[in-house]
């Protein structure tokens, strides 16, 4: 199964492998689910873990990137135009997080961004070719 992780899953996987976004990387360690992100999401993730946890923390995250081996979906063709569509639904910094997820066609967006994705009225009223859920949640349901 593909998912979509946000940069946020990576960080809350470096800090607390025994929580729910560890268990997604645990899972995509055995190869239960498929892990695609942007680099965007992995640079944002790598700044956070810095100035937040720590080099023991980069340490983790960089270890759990070298067994999960992401894929990276490109933006590279992606036009102004594209782009322009999805301004309102999210904030800028999140339209790569949106167009990355709608890209790569996974079976879920998995966040903890409750205020721009989980509980985001507008684009709960599009229709996205996939959901956009917790980890706890995406747990429950799938696992």
């Amino acid at each position: 199964m593909k998912v979509f992780l946000d940069a946020n899953i990576f960080f809350a996987g470096a800090r607390s492998p025994r929580g729910g976004s560890g268990f997604i990387l645990e899972l995509a360690k055995i190869g239960k689910v498929e892990i695609i992100t942007i680099n965007q999401a992995l640079l944002e993730a790598e700044q956070n873990i810095v100035k937040k946890l720590g080099p023991i923390y980069l340490n983790r995250h960089y270890q759990n990137l070298l067994e999960i081996k992401p894929k990276i979906q490109s933006l590279k063709f992606i036009t102004l135009e594209e782009v322009a569509k999805f301004r309102g639904l999210v904030p800028d910094k999140d339209i790569p997080i949106l167009v990355g997820a709608i890209l790569s066609r996974p079976k879920a967006l998995i966040t903890l961004d409750r205020r721009h994705f989980l509980e985001n009225e507008k684009l709960k009223k599009i229709k996205l070719p996939f959901e956009i859920i917790n980890p706890g949640e995406f747990l429950r349901k799938y696992f």
